[in-house]
């Protein structure tokens, strides 16, 4: 059902360039612009990426080059807009920092669109929707986010869980910049659960049968990629060819490459077309 990737440690190296080729003809921008996109280097897209999120971002096994739900749509899009994405890897919260500060044109993780990032950066249409887990070991008493009171309770620095677990009276959050440290330090009994979303929880359930997710609560927002703010060009380019691939069955058919649930009520509303 899935394609071979396993998930690695997220690498923090501020030189490390990836380069996802795309050959087809542009779709969009007229002829003769030499930037519609208003891209930090024309014909290229700059993002971040965790490449350690799956199913949404990880990293290929055998390969230097990152893969996963996110960044096959994303490589997709630009192909179809006669672009070049070049990744660079750098975790979730230097991503948006950067995007912020306007070092890439994009962060092609898997960010929730929340009130607060949408007062810095811009999102793309939701392309994911999804619930949190609190991932436990096996053994855990844990069965709501409730009885997480007084527990070390992992999260991503940057991530909307890092917001999430505030909310949860007696939770003592423990901060990681990348899920696979997070996962180590459950495993070892550092922390005595992670706070994350659903997929990427369902993907370390494959790898560690001593965990389990404990508890879980539906999220409040969809999940998709992010945009420096203010660049409506690309924002609007990005969309029209999600739009065309949701019509066309590209989307349906990477969804179910990387994912067996059915798809959320939610982000039926966002694409109705998929619910044909």
């Amino acid at each position: 059902m899935r394609v071979p990737f396993i998930a690695k440690a997220a690498v923090a190296s501020a030189t490390v360039l990836l380069v996802a080729s795309a050959c087809g003809g542009a779709s969009d921008g007229a002829a003769g612009q030499d930037n519609p996109y208003n891209l930090i280097t024309p014909g290229t897209i700059l993002a971040a990426t965790s490449a350690a999120q799956p199913p949404f971002t990880m990293q290929k096994q055998g390969s230097d080059q990152p893969g996963g739900f996110i960044i096959d749509l994303t490589n997709e899009a630009a192909k179809r807009l006669g672009l070049k994405v070049e990744y660079k890897l750098t975790p979730t919260a230097s991503g948006i920092q950067g995007l912020s500060a306007k070092q890439y044109d994009m962060v092609a993780n898997g960010l929730g669109i929340t009130e607060a990032r949408k007062k810095s950066i811009d999102f793309a249409k939701g392309m994911f929707w999804s619930i949190t887990a609190a991932l436990t070991k096996q053994d855990s008493p844990v069965a709501s986010m409730e009885q997480l009171d007084g527990k070390r309770v992992g999260v991503i620095t940057g991530s909307v869980q890092e917001g999430y677990v505030k909310k949860i009276k007696g939770a003592q959050p423990v901060k990681f910049e990348g899920q696979d440290a997070a996962v180590s330090a459950l495993n070892s009994g550092t922390i005595d659960a992670f706070l994350v979303g659903g997929p990427d929880a369902e993907e370390y359930l494959k790898q560690f049968k001593d965990l389990k997710i404990g508890a879980s609560q539906p999220v409040e927002h969809a999940t998709t990629v992010a945009f420096q703010k203010g660049n409506q060009a690309l924002v609007d380019a990005f969309d029209k060819q999600l739009e065309a691939m949701v019509k066309d069955g590209t989307y349906t058919k990477t969804y179910n490459e990387y994912f067996t649930e059915k798809m959320q009520p939610q982000l039926l509303e966002i694409w109705p077309e998929l619910k044909g």
